[in-house]
């Protein structure tokens, strides 16, 4: 495997023509990175909480990354091999990846309905949408984790 150093990060090149980032020599794969950047964007937002319109423009561009990012694995990766030929479609592993990012698309409706009632003034919806932030939080958490367990390596 060849690698080009730029500073502590080096790009690998691999025989299939997929480039997992390297840092430090540990081969980090390009989602991996990007689903770390969309933690840290969501982050800010939690820090941004008090300006409403940069919380929700923050918040709102996870929530697509997140609706956006399957596909983008979809379109990058070979799944018919992987889930077919290899028959991962019938591991528990792979289902519970599937009804955690289900979860969380659940959870993003009714976040989204809670944050409409709080920017309409019912402050009533407060609690519900602290709860279910931390909800959200948690299962973005196990969804990054299940998701890198399910990282097939070159």
């Amino acid at each position: 495997m060849e690698s080009e150093t730029i500073g502590e990060l080096a790009v690998c090149n691999s025989l299939h023509g997929y480039k997992p980032r390297c840092w430090l020599g540990l081969p980090m794969p390009l989602s991996v990175l990007l689903v770390l950047m969309s933690f840290a964007v969501m982050a800010l937002a939690w820090l941004l909480k008090r300006n409403r319109r940069v919380h929700i423009a923050l918040m709102g561009g996870v929530m697509v990354f997140d609706l956006l990012f399957p596909i983008w694995l979809y379109l990058t990766h070979d799944w018919m091999k992987r889930l077919i030929d290899h028959g991962e479609i019938l591991s528990f592993l792979v289902w519970t990846h599937v009804f955690l990012f289900l979860t969380l698309y659940s959870l993003y409706v009714l976040q989204i309905q809670a944050g409409r009632k709080l920017a309409a003034g019912s402050e009533g919806s407060r609690p519900e949408h602290k709860v279910q932030s931390r909800g959200i939080v948690i299962i973005r958490l196990f969804v990054f984790l299940s998701g890198a367990l399910l990282i097939a390596p070159d």
